[in-house]
């Protein structure tokens, strides 16, 4: 537990790294929990740098909070690195993390020393069915906060039973049913107006991507998005679906650790136990 002044105490996982290794801060996607976005990655990645990891204000174990914003989310990143005497560090994100970390690392530039960026873009909205959806979120979310609690949290066991988590394990869906359901809400509402494309380029650490194809939470050509806005970026690439951080985590952790590389989290003697999959590699 970590007292993080005026806000209160935050469950934190922390893995030591090796001597003067730095320090890899994991931030994880919508929905979820550190704990489930990152579980097999906290001890291969410990073996190359330190690792921090917390829960998103209302996910999981987070922080309450009366209204989900990304702001509050970096300013959370910063407190938790002020708190464990973190200088500097690098944001590691996944999903609707990789907006948080580009948010963190316009917001405190000085101590984001680089940005891997997986399975996400520099926005949310997309086309077609895909736009119009992501538009009904603020509408659903101001109507939620009009409903009694207990209506949100069945609106909210119903999805996660039949909707979000309905084939996953049941330490998933535990997972899942910790959240906040008006602050999943919120969240999906800072998805929908999140843009970082006027600005990415302007972001002085080394940026790498780790591309999910197939995906179908954030579709190939947002991801494309991302790559085409930060001229110079490594991209690594693997085929496999939202899921595949957990799911196919060999395939995930080749891609990575190549990322890690690239912004100067190199691995350390004795390797990684995962062998790097047939990664496409490109600027």
């Amino acid at each position: 537990m970590v007292e993080l002044c005026e806000r209160g105490e935050l469950f934190v996982r922390r893995a030591p790294g090796p001597p003067g290794s730095p320090t890899v801060v994991l931030l994880h996607g919508w929905t979820v929990t550190a704990d489930l976005n990152w579980y097999p990655a906290f001890e291969p990645l410990s073996r190359r740098a330190s690792v921090v990891a917390f829960d998103h204000r209302g996910h999981g174990r987070g922080l309450p909070t009366r209204r989900f914003r990304f702001a509050d989310c970096v300013d959370d990143v910063l407190a938790v690195a002020d708190a464990l005497d973190i200088d500097r560090f690098v944001c590691v994100g996944y999903s609707m993390g990789g907006a948080v970390a580009q948010l963190t690392a316009r917001s405190a530039p000085e101590r984001v020393a680089g940005l891997v960026l997986g399975a996400t873009s520099s926005t949310f909205r997309g086309r077609g069915l895909r736009a119009v959806r992501f538009s009904l979120l603020p509408v659903v979310a101001a109507a939620s906060r009009l409903a009694p609690v207990k209506i949100r949290y069945w609106g909210w066991e119903h999805a996660v039973f039949n909707i979000i988590g309905a084939d996953i394990s049941r330490w998933a869906q535990t997972e899942v049913l910790k959240a906040d359901p008006q602050a999943m809400l919120d969240a999906g509402t800072e998805l929908f107006n999140f843009d970082s494309s006027p600005w990415i380029a302007e972001l002085p650490m080394p940026i790498s991507q780790v591309r999910t194809l197939g995906d179908k939470a954030v579709p190939d050509y947002l991801q494309q998005e991302l790559a085409e806005a930060v001229p110079g970026i490594d991209v690594y690439a693997y085929r496999g679906d939202h899921a595949s951080v957990v799911t196919d985590f060999a395939a995930f952790w080749g891609c990575l650790g190549q990322a890690l590389d690239s912004v100067g989290v190199p691995a350390r003697a004795g390797g990684s136990p995962y062998d790097p999959p047939m990664a496409e590699a490109g600027r």
